[in-house]
């Protein structure tokens, strides 16, 4: 070894052959290796970087440059001597000297995320991994950026096994200061130190998602971060992808304490919020876990602990509404579809009594209140559940009887909160009024009502052609119009009477009239016992529509469509003819031919040109 050792004098004479006997004699005898030979190594170390960058410098970081470097001399050297560190009996203290020297080295090369230096140091790093630790959760150290990726680097490396385990394991837990938003850290730094204590307790999840749940410590914490500074972090950090992560460990947590409701219901707040990382991550679960898997008892007992905290002010609306339409309604929803109706609800049918483990006498006696002011966007999620609970639920609110014109206080209680998105003077937002008629809509198609009122409903949703509503009053109308010659003695009349009405007064408004003739063609089975006096209106604005030249394409398909309907009205009286001719014994033959003569129309075929 002597005549090697004297080498080391001199940086330019180490050779690679020179370097790799060198290191074979640390690995056979890492006991000769001292101190002050560990110290020559890395200030040979440093000196061949130094000069690998000049070269590099010089050549204006040609991509040549790299080419021919890779696997290189200046490489092949570096490499060796790096690991050299984790034969010999060098101390910690080497653990950031090589860390600087590393990672200096790939930030002036520009080559981190190939950088060929990060195996060898880990392997040196390996033998301190609670020192390592230590040293990168310094503070100085987290408000570094590369030096934060490196050690997420090691974190989910094949050999990070024993560095994760040092996190864990440790008696004190530097990240728990770290997630506190109150700590006494630089204001400029705040946010990458948070964010990268974060992002070492997400990176642990992921290769162990058991270790979370044990850690209620962590947990508390994350969550006092949620509720008390997302809203201005948000604010200060436009991507803030902070608060992604904290979310995915959150809700980690909470798919293994699922009795943790609030802390579902807390993490709604990323509803409420456009973030440039989206949170689809929660809506999947809410849509397809929640929904889908969760137990009965576990969605009642969801929709009481809200009507609990429905009135509470540290609640703020917006989420409120959140936990209605995102978790309350899709729960609601499957549980309807799988047959469970009964069992949610938690009693049988009984619309004239109120009982306290009754969902819909809850929900309407408690969180209902036709007094109250709410905002908007509450307005329409207990409407949108109120319409779930009418749609699915009907019994328990009135018995049904389209002869029983008796008003219990459920349904009383349901009339009273929706009429006033009757009242012209309420100046709401459109689409919390509409949702309004929507589920006026759904009681008058299943309970009875005053026909003055079912007339009211559907005369307001026939005007209601406003842009941003057009969906809900496309909702409302669907349920409305097949109910219409049922709920009313003279049902047809009403129907054609306000149709025709508004296509002759209105028709001029093409909005309007858009609105009205694409009711029919959805409709048009309802409309086809008073077909005869809406045709020749059909017609006329099928020729309007489709035959100008500068008729769009929009206008050209709705003239279509009305077409259509009009054969399909005529199909469906020759189908009635033929079904009371067999009734009736009448010679089908001889119809078919009186028919055929009376209309002139011998085919579908030549029913599409005549048309």
């Amino acid at each position: 070894m002597r005549p090697l050792l004297l080498k080391l004098g001199d940086h330019r004479n180490l050779s690679i052959p020179a370097i790799k006997r060198l290191s074979y004699f640390t690995q056979l005898f890492p006991e000769m290796f001292n101190e002050k030979l560990s110290e020559q190594i890395l200030q040979h170390c440093s000196k061949i970087i130094e000069i690998f960058v000049g070269d590099y410098k010089c050549t204006n970081q040609n991509i040549n440059f790299f080419a021919s470097s890779k696997g290189g001399e200046y490489e092949l050297k570096i490499v060796t001597l790096v690991e050299m560190f984790s034969h010999i009996s060098a101390s910690e203290k080497y653990i950031e000297k090589l860390c600087q020297l590393v990672l200096k080295t790939e930030k002036n090369l520009m080559i981190e995320a190939s950088s060929p230096y990060r195996e060898p140091l880990l392997k040196f790093l390996q033998r301190f991994p609670a020192e390592t630790v230590d040293l990168f959760l310094k503070e100085s150290v987290m408000m570094d950026s590369q030096w934060n990726r490196f050690f997420i680097y090691v974190l989910k490396h094949k050999m990070g096994s024993t560095f994760r385990l040092a996190i864990k394991n440790s008696k004190y837990n530097k990240l728990l200061i770290y997630l506190n938003f109150n700590s006494d850290l630089l204001q400029t730094h705040k946010y990458e130190v948070h964010h990268q204590a974060v992002l070492i307790i997400f990176t642990l999840m992921e290769i162990d998602d058991q270790w979370i749940p044990t850690r209620r410590d962590i947990v508390d914490a994350l969550k006092n971060c949620w509720q008390s500074n997302l809203y201005s972090t948000c604010a200060e950090n436009v991507v803030c992808d902070l608060w992604h992560l904290i979310g995915r460990i959150l809700l980690l947590y909470f798919s293994n304490n699922t009795n943790d409701i609030e802390l579902l219901f807390q993490l709604l707040k990323a509803l409420c919020f456009r973030f440039i990382p989206d949170v689809y991550f929660l809506r999947d679960f809410l849509q397809n876990t929640v929904a889908q898997s969760f137990t009965v008892n576990w969605k009642r007992n969801a929709f009481f602990y809200f009507v609990e905290n429905f009135n509470n002010n540290t609640i703020s609306e917006e989420l409120k509404a959140k936990i209605i339409s995102a978790v309350i309604i899709p729960c609601f929803t499957v549980s309807f579809d799988k047959g469970e109706g009964n069992k949610l609800i938690g009693a049988p049918p009984t619309p004239y009594q109120e009982d306290e483990k009754n969902i819909v006498s809850v929900f309407i006696n408690k969180v209902f209140d036709p007094d109250k002011q709410y905002e908007d966007a509450v307005r329409i999620a207990l409407l949108q559940l109120a319409c779930l609970l009418v749609e699915r639920a009907s019994q328990h609110i009135h018995d049904g009887d389209a002869n029983n014109k008796r008003q219990g206080n459920k349904l009383r209680r349901l009339m009273t909160f929706a009429w006033p998105c009757l009242l012209s003077k309420n100046s709401v937002d459109p689409t919390a009024r509409y949702h309004g008629h929507l589920l006026l809509a759904h009681i008058i198609a299943r309970l009875a009502i005053h026909k003055k009122i079912v007339l009211q409903v559907f005369h307001s949703l026939l005007k209601g052609h406003a842009l941003e509503a057009r969906s809900i009053v496309k909702q409302a109308l669907d349920v409305l119009t097949p109910a219409m010659p049922l709920r009313m003695e003279d049902g047809n009349t009403m129907l054609t009477h306000w149709t025709k009405k508004i296509i002759v007064e209105e028709g001029h408004a093409m909005q309007q009239l858009f609105h009205i003739l694409q009711l029919i063609i959805r409709h048009y089975k309802v409309y086809f016992p008073v077909r005869h006096q809406l045709v020749q209106h059909l017609i006329n604005y099928m020729q309007r529509l489709g035959f100008p030249p500068t008729a769009s394409i929009e206008h050209k398909k709705l003239a279509v469509d009305l077409a259509e309907v009009i054969i399909k009205w005529e199909l469906h009286r020759i189908k009635e003819d033929e079904r009371e001719t067999k009734a009736d014994g009448t010679d089908e033959e001889f119809l078919q031919e009186s028919s055929i003569k009376r209309t002139g129309i011998d085919s579908v075929e030549t029913r599409k040109k005549v048309f």
